[in-house]
């Protein structure tokens, strides 16, 4: 047999290998449910091309992944909460060293262009909004406090704001009970319903809001739970009480909107996993958050 055949007979097994050699360089990275956008287009392509590893990205409440992490349900290499408490969950658990703070965003007011109300809230001005989103058309929507973090925030400013703003009653009246099923969406379909008009208005993130290039109002740091200097005199005054797993309550209270990134112990690829999370909270990582509307992380590593 000629060598050009051997080589041309060789070249599919070199390709098989090849493949698998990349495959064997996948991570599986878990975050917020809220990052999809940038992690989708933004961060986890610009990884993949610049180290040659593939990422698989899994976006949920955090809440929700870090029960599925610590109970073995759930086995990813990255996990990118926001907050401290889910990172803390799995950190607590054993199943990782530490979490780094890798960027940050603010609560606001995100409403739809389609909304009867959108005229209203682009000319509010103030504390005009709280009076807008109490008319009895209004529809807000939110996520399940009990699995996802932007969930507790959402009722978190509203209290702040029930206080900044002095309106006895306002957090209750607008959001009703804690599970209220007239408004409770799954994260990652809460701001397409928004663009659809099927909603009127979320408090949601920063960053998601302007990675989808929603109109917003801005809130006050007493409300918008992103000023650390704030989060003992201001935020811990906030309090929601939820149910631990052995029927316990347990009352939380929000600290500043900042995301940490993981790198799991039990990671298949620890080498890669840690990669990743120091491209994340290095200058390309950076600059991408940025592009997408996020600030720089905030505070230690926790």
């Amino acid at each position: 047999m000629s060598v050009s055949r051997r080589l041309l007979l060789a070249a599919p097994l070199a390709l098989t290998a090849a493949q698998r050699a990349f495959a064997a360089q996948a991570i599986t990275v878990a975050f917020a449910g809220s990052m999809g956008k940038l992690m989708d287009k933004g961060l986890n392509p610009f990884f993949t091309a610049s180290s040659g590893v593939e990422v698989h990205g899994i976006g949920q409440g955090a809440v929700a992944l870090a029960r599925l992490i610590t109970g073995g349900a759930m086995k990813p290499d990255v996990f990118v909460p926001v907050s401290a408490g889910p990172a803390k969950m799995v950190r607590e658990a054993g199943l990782a060293e530490k979490a780094v703070p890798v960027a940050s965003t603010s609560m606001v007011l995100a409403y739809s262009p389609a909304s009867k109300f959108a005229s209203q809230l682009a000319a509010a001005k103030g504390a005009d909004w709280t009076k807008i989103v109490l008319n009895p058309d209004f529809h807000l929507g939110r996520t399940d406090p009990t699995a996802d973090p932007q969930g507790q925030y959402v009722l978190f400013a509203l209290q702040l704001a029930e206080a900044y703003y002095k309106i006895p009653g306002f957090a209750r009246k607008l959001a009703g009970p804690m599970l209220n099923p007239a408004q409770i969406f799954a994260e990652p379909s809460l701001l397409a319903r928004l663009e659809a008009g099927q909603i009127d208005a979320t408090l949601g993130y920063k960053s998601a809001v302007v990675s989808q290039k929603l109109p917003f109002i801005e809130l006050p740091d007493a409300v918008n739970l992103s000023n650390p200097a704030l989060a003992k005199s201001v935020y811990d005054t906030a309090r929601l009480t939820l149910k631990e797993k052995n029927g316990q309550d347990k009352v939380i209270h929000p600290s500043p909107l900042v995301f940490y990134a993981m790198a799991l112990k039990a990671s298949t690829n620890p080498k890669a996993a840690a990669d990743y999370v120091k491209f994340l909270a290095g200058p390309d990582g950076q600059a991408i958050f940025r592009r997408y509307g996020y600030g720089p992380g905030k505070g230690a590593s926790i």
